[in-house]
């Protein structure tokens, strides 16, 4: 019997889970989604007629397609898709994996107040069945003489996870009532391909072949978009349905094949099979596309295959391929064009749009600007995109922030010292004074105890942040430095806070822990004021030298830098630790080799004479500590779709704070 295709919807199947207790607030579980087992199942030929069957999940990487999963997919209640306040959480993105063939995946539970009760019932274990909800592309169909059929989904796709009260009935996910209020519920269906044991061979890669989901529209979308795909013309000379049928089955399987030959992805095939052309027509096109695409070759400059063509392994390869050939048109100085990123040369934004639609299956001719603008960014219906393309932006827009962040001067990083904190609790940091001095132990005598003073400030993480949207206006006005250099602007504004932070505690002079400023006589870190000489340097040695301890003892803290803002102070600093020959005693540089000069603009006042300070070794005394937030070190972004604004939301958040923690380590002087 030849392959047929048939619209499915979506299935769901028991998995479960293991509690998992984060950190802090961190509420996490990780879930066994699949282990292949086999299940019986049910499927309805006309109104009454019910017919059974096993249903095996094949659970290997080839045969599971994964990119939903570790793209995030929803956590629901009860497999509820059609309303936001079902979500109770999302799988961590790149955590589902498959192992020993078990499926295996984190999720984080939301910390919403509507979803309290649902996490704290997950969180207790009062709920621990978990569902999965899943699509399957192809099933291969034998039967045994005496035995129900065996459907193996050697093509499937998980879409989402659910913690149910009872794992759903297996037959009950084809016809069925919305248990939420009684009416009938509209199943979304998704083209499968059905081969049986009689069947001929498919080739061994066929599993990534069939329509990809992107054709079928959700079930809020508009009834007149709701239609399956067209069936292939079938000879006009044969008016048998069985015989229509048949040759339908046959032509769509044979496009298949010829796509999968050919390497043109299963997306090109759909939209033939679609359209309704006939396997002559179907072969026509797949020669132009051939030719089209070893058009490059030609011209001595051949692409890389796989950046344009197939799913799966090289989805993150084409994604990079594109943005490499942004980042070199936004920068062809810093960014090469690679190999790989060839083929995109030249192409505007709405033509890298129209070919990452392609690539998906998503049909584009005929389409307005505005409209591919909007496919590309948002989906139809205000749905979620299905391309690559909104990834693609927010790449380059990172990518862009990030290299403006490391390239943008922060001079404090060399005389300050860097900490990282796990909240934003406040943290606590202890100023420890010296050992206590050791004391004459004499023959037959006790070991006696000391103690060892501390002082102690206290500070916490702040979050900084800003939204740039890329909107559909972007892409049709071919605006690059939307989202370029606004970002790159970004990463260079977060570099400049954290020096404006940093040097503010120099020029507001803030209390310590005891009551007293940073700079204060009681500290002894203030020294008369004058210029930078021998005299003034000579004097600030030793305040430096005569610092003691919480305990009163004297410490071994020497200067290592000296900060001054640019111009007269900056001159004067240079010229007292540069070595030189003298031509007698007097014109010795006594401080040569000694002091590392610093300049920050940020140091020069508003009014009045240039100040200038010296800092000691942060690896040897506490002076001023600048934090970030654990394992987000530096600017941090997210994307999403553009809710405010028609397209995508590029957020970039920074957490950082700085806090003076030792006045003995720091000396300042007023200038003249």
């Amino acid at each position: 019997m030849p392959p047929e295709t048939r619209n499915l919807p979506l299935i769901t199947r028991e998995a479960s889970l293991r509690l998992v207790r984060g950190e802090g607030d961190d509420m996490t579980i990780d879930v066994i989604w699949t282990t292949g087992a086999t299940v019986q199942r049910r499927r309805y030929e006309g109104w009454d007629d019910v017919v059974e069957y096993d249903e095996e999940l094949v659970v290997t990487p080839g045969a599971v397609r994964m990119d939903r999963l570790n793209a995030g997919a929803p956590f629901l209640d009860s497999h509820r898709s059609w309303g936001l306040e079902s979500v109770v959480g999302a799988v961590l993105p790149g955590s589902a994996r498959i192992e020993g063939g078990q499926g295996f995946a984190r999720v984080r539970l939301t910390s919403a107040p509507d979803a309290a009760p649902i996490v704290q019932r997950i969180m207790d274990g009062t709920v621990s069945a978990v569902s999965v909800g899943y699509r399957v592309h192809r099933y291969d169909i034998t039967k045994a003489q005496g035995q129900r059929e065996l459907w193996r989904a050697v093509d499937w796709e998980p879409m989402e996870i659910s913690a149910v009260a009872m794992p759903a009935d297996p037959g009950a996910h084809i016809r069925g009532a919305d248990a939420a209020t009684g009416a009938a519920r509209t199943e979304t269906l998704t083209p499968c391909l059905l081969t049986r044991a009689d069947a001929p061979a498919p080739s061994p890669n066929q599993t990534r072949t069939t329509m990809p989901d992107t054709q079928i529209p959700e079930p809020d979308a508009p009834a007149e978009t709701r239609a399956a795909p067209a069936p292939i013309t079938p000879p006009a000379a044969d008016p048998s349905p069985d015989a229509i049928r048949t040759e339908a089955n046959r032509s769509a399987a044979e496009v298949l094949a010829l796509c999968e030959r050919h390497a043109l992805g299963a997306g090109f095939a759909a939209d033939m099979i679609r359209r309704g052309l006939s396997l002559d027509a179907a072969r026509a096109a797949i020669l132009d596309k051939l030719a089209e695409a070893d058009a490059p070759a030609a011209r001595g400059s051949e692409p890389v295959a796989a950046t344009a063509r197939g799913t799966g392994a090289t989805e993150a390869a084409y994604r990079d391929a594109m943005s490499e050939a942004l980042l070199h048109r936004h920068n062809p100085g810093r960014a090469q064009l690679t190999d790989r990123a060839r083929e995109f040369r030249g192409l505007t934004l709405l033509e890298l749009a129209r070919h990452a639609l392609d690539r998906r299956g998503i049909a584009t001719r005929g389409l307005s600007k505005m409209e591919l603008a909007t496919e590309a960014l948002i989906g139809r219906s205000g749905l979620h995109s299905t391309s690559d393309f909104p990834l693609i932006l927010a790449n380059v827009a990172n990518k862009t922030l990030r290299a403006a962040y490391d390239t943008t001067p922060r001079t404090f990083t060399a005389w300050a010292r860097q900490a990282v904190i796990t909240d934003f609790k406040p943290v606590a940091r202890n100023q420890l004074g010296g050992a206590p001095d050791l004391l004459r132990v004499p023959e037959s005598g006790e070991f006696t105890y000391g103690t060892i003073g501390e002082s102690r400030e206290v500070y916490a993480l702040v979050t900084y942040g800003r939204i740039v949207g890329i909107t559909r206006q972007t892409l049709i006005n071919d605006d690059l430095d939307a989202f370029t250099r606004i970002p790159s602007a970004f990463g260079a504004a977060a570099a400049d806070l954290e020096s404006d932070l940093v040097y503010s505690i120099f020029s507001t002079n803030p209390n310590m822990a005891d009551g007293n400023p940073l700079f204060h006589a009681s500290h002894a870190n203030l020294g008369t004021a004058g210029t930078i000489s021998e005299t003034t340097l000579a004097e600030a040695y030793r305040l430096f030298g005569n610092q003691r301890g919480l305990e009163g003892r004297q410490i071994s803290v020497l200067p290592r830098y000296i900060i001054t803002p640019p111009g007269v102070r900056s001159v004067e600093a240079r010229k007292n630790v540069t070595a030189t020959t003298p031509n007698a005693v007097a014109g010795v540089n006594a401080f040569a080799n000694r002091l590392e000069p610093i300049e920050e603009a940020r140091l020069i006042p508003a009014a009045g004479p240039d100040p200038w300070f010296l800092a000691a070794d942060p690896s040897r005394i506490d002076t001023i500590e600048f934090a970030y937030l654990e394992g987000q070190q530096g600017v941090y972004t997210e994307t999403r779709s553009g809710f405010e604004v028609d397209g995508i939301e590029i957020k970039a958040r920074h957490d950082f704070a700085a806090k003076a923690i030792d006045w003995r380590g720091l000396f300042r002087n007023a200038g003249v």
